[in-house]
């Protein structure tokens, strides 16, 4: 199947977003980390560039739909060969935001891409995504939703339940994000700084090559801790800086999936096929980040 025909298709899929695209207002924003590991008497480490953008496309009558493209790319430092040079993942996404009351939205999303090494790109790359969130303005310093993600990973089925969370007791305090995903609290010293705590966690999956690899994929896994550092200026702009560890890190090689098993975030339910190769360590973790966020 040629790219393009691939890149049609993922349109196609397309009607809404995967969780963060319905609660992210950055219009544009780049994420770049450096992540630490061993394995054997190895130091090694993995790279990883994250691009998003997103933009509502129509506004009525208080719903919206919002478009959004994410692009993320993951590079081994010292890693065995079997893993490959560099993972990528391009990805569009769609939500459709419907105002039910003064305080009472549904959102569904869908997301739907390209996830591999690149190299003989077919239709075995292709993975996508659908869910659905139910969320409450409760007050002015207060919103909650709860939701539910569905993911078809090459590993299996993924489920991703989560609970949004924007919380302001007061001017200086702030509780927000999807809970268990990415939660983050954070103490605002004025309007342009603040600093905190965040636990991000990431469960995703690469096809590797026909050719090379025999559609073997890798299956990453990470729960990390950081300290975070924000900063807004120029009124739009944001500045983020994370550092902290990696929780939980692992990268398994996997033969072409010989089952379907279903996983609660990164969380298996039953029996699945044994990795061929697994690297599990902690680590440090370092973020620097900039956002764009003209609809605030």
């Amino acid at each position: 199947m040629k790219i393009h025909t691939l890149v049609i298709l993922c349109w196609v899929l397309c009607f809404c977003t995967f969780c963060s695209l319905a609660q992210d207002k950055e219009a544009i924003s780049i994420t770049y980390g450096v992540s630490r590991l061993h394995y054997h008497d190895t130091a090694a480490g993995m790279r990883q560039l994250e691009v998003k953008a997103r933009l509502p496309l129509l506004h009525q009558g208080g719903n919206m739909l919002v478009v959004g493209m994410n692009y993320k790319l993951l590079s081994p430092d010292d890693l065995p060969a079997a893993y490959g040079d560099a993972l990528h993942g391009a990805s569009v996404q769609v939500a459709w935001i419907a105002r039910l009351n003064e305080r009472k939205s549904l959102t569904v999303f869908a997301q739907a891409g390209l996830f591999s090494d690149m190299q003989d790109i077919s239709a075995k790359d292709l993975r996508y995504g659908l869910g659905i969130r139910y969320r409450v303005r409760h007050s002015d310093k207060l919103a909650t939703g709860w939701g539910l993600g569905y993911s078809r990973q090459f590993f299996g089925n993924q489920l991703v339940p989560f609970i949004d969370l924007q919380y302001m007791p007061n001017q200086h305090w702030s509780i927000s994000g999807q809970f268990p995903i990415k939660p983050k609290v954070l103490y605002h010293f004025n309007d342009q700084v603040a600093v905190g705590l965040e636990v991000s966690g990431d469960g995703s999956s690469y096809r590797l090559s026909h050719d090379k690899n025999n559609d073997q994929f890798v299956q990453v896994n990470q729960w990390a801790a950081l300290a975070r550092l924000e900063y807004r200026f120029a009124s739009s702009w944001l500045l983020t800086l994370g550092l902290g560890s990696n929780l939980r890190q692992s990268y398994r090689l996997y033969n072409d999936a010989s089952n379907i098993p279903w996983t609660i975030i990164t969380v298996p339910l039953g029996d699945r096929d044994a990795p061929v190769q697994e690297i599990k360590s902690r680590g440090l973790q370092l973020q620097v980040g900039f956002a764009f966020s003209p609809f605030r």
